[in-house]
């Protein structure tokens, strides 16, 4: 199938054609055709499946250039994620007179202030686009249609009441649309009491066994460091992001690397970056001038890279989610790709939630390494425990995932 077969608008099939895009998507198969006839839709699909087009192909047919008001507004979790969207819509509008306004937090009022006196599409974060509806620099009189992406993520960073508050502060005629890559019933009830007519829309939502990758090694806390440093120098990885829980690990992780054999090849992202800094770092790992990026959750979830050979999760995320997520960064676009999480004594509650959804992770031997020096600055240092180190019961939890 083509996207001509979708009856797009042909100036927008030839725009998508540019950028190499000919063959729609399952979501985007799914999802165009029900936001062409104006159904409110809710959509999951995994990460990399192509989710913006899905729907800001149908938006921007639905744009009238003639009134330079906002017409749709579309909400996103990250500043970076932002972005990114706001990019796309710019892609697929190549040959439209259509307008993009791009808000986020951390930068000035002003310049947004007057890109929304004549955008007909609005993206940004809850906060600083409900900081315009307050200012009533943000006029909605228009918007006839409302996106929520990655909505799950949205819920989880706590941004439910911001949510609900641009949702009452939009017309009552208004065509809702909600997409992300896992659908808890929290999104559901929301979906159901602001929707009028929701058409649900799910796809495949996680990669495939034979691209995707997936192995644990279970080590002392102590090993951590200098089997990442061993696994990113001696796996063949063309671009890796490894991921941490806080934004000191990742401060602490990337010096270390650079300290150790890959100064110039690594770089942190996280949200105590100042906005230029973390707009610089993206934009470098797209285009390869360093290979490993150490990143946090929030950090990392708008990135949008096709090329990323390995995920590491030098820390184990606390929720299935963001386990998900972090995975779904890699064996994207037909591509394999391996993740690869290091599993120490802390980490035994948060993966067991993990491998309760039956994911085929593969356990690996610890390798034998030279144990490498951390210098952990200021860092507060783990107080040691008494009692004996437990390890995983493979036989009770694991049985059937354990190779």
């Amino acid at each position: 199938m083509k996207f001509s077969d979708l009856n797009i608008e042909q100036q927008i099939v030839e725009a998508l054609s540019i950028y190499g895009l000919e063959e729609p998507t399952e979501i985007q198969i799914e999802a165009i055709p029900l936001i062409q006839k104006g159904f409110d839709v809710i959509g999951q699909s995994k990460t990399g499946s192509g989710k913006t087009a899905a729907f800001a192909v149908p938006i921007l047919e639905k744009i009238d250039e003639r009134i330079t008001k906002p017409q749709a507004l579309v909400l996103s979790p990250t500043r970076e994620l932002a972005q990114q969207i706001a990019e796309e819509f710019v892609k697929f509008s190549r040959f439209l007179r259509v307008n993009i306004a791009c808000i986020y937090g951390g930068v000035s009022l002003e310049p947004q202030i007057r890109q929304l006196r004549k955008a007909h599409i609005v993206v940004g974060t809850p906060g600083r686009i409900l900081d315009h509806i307050r200012r009533e620099t943000l006029n909605l009189r228009n918007v006839r249609v409302f996106v929520l992406d990655e909505i799950d993520r949205m819920l989880d960073m706590g941004f439910i009441e911001d949510v609900e508050t641009a949702i009452r502060a939009l017309p009552e005629e208004k065509q809702m649309l909600f997409f992300g890559a896992t659908l808890s019933n929290d999104i559901l009830k929301l979906a159901n009491r602001f929707s009028k007519n929701l058409e649900f829309v799910q796809t495949e939502t996680q990669v495939s066994d034979t691209l995707l990758k997936q192995y644990y090694y279970e080590l002392d806390f102590r090993q951590k460091f200098s089997l990442l440093a061993h696994l990113l120098k001696n796996t063949g990885t063309d671009k890796a992001i490894v991921f941490c829980n806080t934004r000191r690990e990742v401060d602490l992780i990337t010096k270390n690397l650079q300290n150790n054999g890959l100064s110039g090849k690594v770089s942190a992202l996280h949200g105590g970056l100042s906005q230029a800094r973390r707009n610089s770092v993206i934009r470098d790992f797209h285009a390869g001038r360093f290979k490993v990026l150490v990143a946090t959750d929030v950090a990392g979830r708008g990135l949008d890279i096709d090329d990323v050979s390995h995920i590491v999760n030098y820390d184990i995320p606390q929720n299935p989610e963001d386990y998900i997520n972090r995975i779904g960064r890699t064996a994207r676009a037909g591509a394999e790709g391996e993740a690869i999480s290091l599993l120490s004594e802390r980490d035994f509650d948060s993966f067991q939630r993990i491998m309760i959804h039956d994911l085929p992770i593969e356990k690996l031997e610890v390798p034998k390494i030279k144990r490498l020096r951390f210098e952990r600055d200021s860092y507060n240092k783990r107080p040691r425990k008494k009692k004996a180190p437990q390890t995983m019961n493979e036989n009770k939890i694991y049985s059937s995932h354990c190779l």
